[in-house]
């Protein structure tokens, strides 16, 4: 782990030194106003946000001019599909309950998107762009797992969804691949091992169940869909056995979910209440919602606090009502199948299997019916990667030549 660690870092300063250095010093920024930062703490927050997201969208822009018309013309359903829900989104300001808080949230979305197309664009080999995200998603989990302690006080377990969430997608990404064993030379066995163990870290300490549930299920996937077929077995008898036994399953299920009682559980973590009112207010305007990430708002004027919706999916259909839930279900459908179709190629098991713990993970965290984050950045670079792999061979020839 040492190795892999001192590779990060070494890393993170030749990009530092390099001229899109501004790019990752805006990122780091950006991330942390988002995660630390709280919203009202004043006009500094918002003005930190707003430099930060439309510094790293004009710098890309600087660096490819006609990124815009590309992503929109050349790509692949999976990244189009995710244009089209935040274009709506930001078409959704006419109606929106706060135009501005919807049009911003909305375009930093298509911002991000926008980058991270350009980013896994400079690369011209699958192993350095695959190395990337794996280093770009590890300093992520590891800026957030450090920065929460040092800012809060240290303590090994620390509930903070982001990392966990994140390092549940890294998980499946990883063990996926591993388990699919493409291309598995000693270099990139080693990069997805020591990913997985810092994301299972990640998983324990960051104490998220949703998270940790969304893990168990990518790697569900990957062992299924690997053709691991006695692991697979063993895994579907032991599902049946706990079934039998329910009281082995609620033991295990703290486990997996610290912290948590029965009651908490079965209200999702007090959760049900929030998504009652919101399933309310939603049904005042189903077809075109309450714009982009304002249903969380209106949720707020009934005197019921929610900074968040805390589920993908009625966040979207509260936000941008049915229309919204269309193109979120044609985003994760096209990303599955296009993933699904290309599985024996480098990649794409582990990107289908992440996508899987996206959608699950989306029942306790709206990374996408909302305010960006760590997960909404991952996620995003899961889809361009579902892109850009195809462009690319194994090794870049020039580089072995």
């Amino acid at each position: 782990m040492i190795n892999f660690l001192k590779a990060l870092w070494k890393a993170f300063f030749i990009a530092l030194k390099s001229k899109y250095r501004w790019l990752l010093i805006l990122f780091i920024l950006w991330l942390y106003r988002v995660d630390f930062i709280s919203a009202d703490g004043g006009g500094l927050a918002k003005t930190l946000q707003v430099v930060t997201l439309f510094g790293m969208f004009f710098l890309t822009i600087s660096y490819r001019k006609n990124l815009i018309s590309i992503a929109y013309n050349r790509t692949n359903l999976p990244i189009q599909s995710v244009l089209y829900l935040y274009t709506y989104a930001l078409i959704s300001t006419a109606w929106a309950l706060i135009p501005t808080f919807a049009f911003f949230l909305s375009f930093q979305n298509l911002a991000l998107l926008l980058v991270l197309i350009w980013v896994f664009g400079q690369f011209r080999d699958f192993k350095t762009m695959e190395k990337s995200f794996l280093m770009i998603a590890v300093f992520t989990m590891l800026f957030e797992v450090i920065t929460v302690r040092f800012l809060e006080g240290f303590s090994l377990f620390y509930h903070f969804l982001q990392s966990g969430s994140a390092a549940a997608l890294c998980f499946s990404y990883c063990i996926a691949e591993l388990l699919a064993m493409k291309r598995l030379d000693k270099e990139r066995k080693i990069l997805l091992k020591w990913t997985i163990v810092i994301s299972l870290i990640v998983l324990v300490i960051s104490t998220s169940s949703g998270a940790n549930v969304s893990a168990i299920c990518g790697f569900a996937i990957a062992l299924f869909f690997s053709r691991k077929v006695f692991y697979s077995l063993l895994l579907f008898s032991l599902g049946i056995f706990l079934y039998l036994n329910q009281d082995l399953l609620t033991t295990l299920m703290f486990l997996v979910m610290p912290g948590k009682s029965l009651e908490t559980v079965s209200s999702a973590s007090g959760r049900q209440a929030l998504w009652d009112v919101l399933l309310n207010l939603a049904a005042q305007k189903p077809f075109l919602g309450w714009g982009y990430a304002c249903i969380e708002r209106a949720v707020t004027n009934t005197g019921f606090m929610a900074s968040d919706a805390h589920n993908n999916y009625l966040g979207i259909y509260g936000s941008l009502g049915i229309i919204g839930c269309a193109f979120l279900g044609l985003q994760f459908l096209s990303t599955m199948l296009y993933s699904f179709k290309r599985r024996m190629k480098c990649g794409y098991l582990g990107i289908f299997a992440a996508t899987c713990c996206a959608i699950l993970n989306g029942y306790s965290y709206g990374f996408l019916s909302g305010k960006a984050c760590s997960i909404t950045v991952i996620y995003f670079s899961l889809v361009v990667l579902s892109f850009t792999y195809s462009r690319v061979n194994y090794y870049d020839r020039y580089g072995v030549e």
